[in-house]
């Protein structure tokens, strides 16, 4: 799941926004892999596309967080208030961190 060990629910919220790109990535390749030259192909690779574009520029914004988390609380409290599913993210991410890493 993760490049580097994760040490705490900031790493598992990146380590996720990573998963998830990769799995966009796998999706793009396994539809170019098909093979089948049609239409129906040829919207499931942009919707594809898409989805993986999106997932790219979520992994930015989340490691902007997690930079400005650790390093500057001011812009930290900025983007939790303009944007408060970044929060609810990083509570989520301490669930699970807890959970899968240290077993509670």
């Amino acid at each position: 799941m993760a490049k580097y060990p994760i040490k705490d629910e900031i790493d598992f919220l990146i380590a996720q926004a990573q998963a998830e790109t990769d799995i966009a990535k796998e999706i793009v390749e396994s539809i170019r892999g098909k093979g089948i030259d049609d239409d129906k192909k040829y919207y499931e690779e942009k919707l594809s596309l898409k989805m993986l574009e999106f997932f790219k520029e979520e992994e930015k914004v989340i490691a902007l967080y997690a930079e400005a988390k650790k390093n500057y609380p001011l812009l930290a409290e900025l983007m939790e208030n303009k944007r408060p599913y970044l929060k609810e993210m990083l509570e989520e991410s301490r669930k699970l961190y807890e959970k899968n890493i240290l077993g509670k």
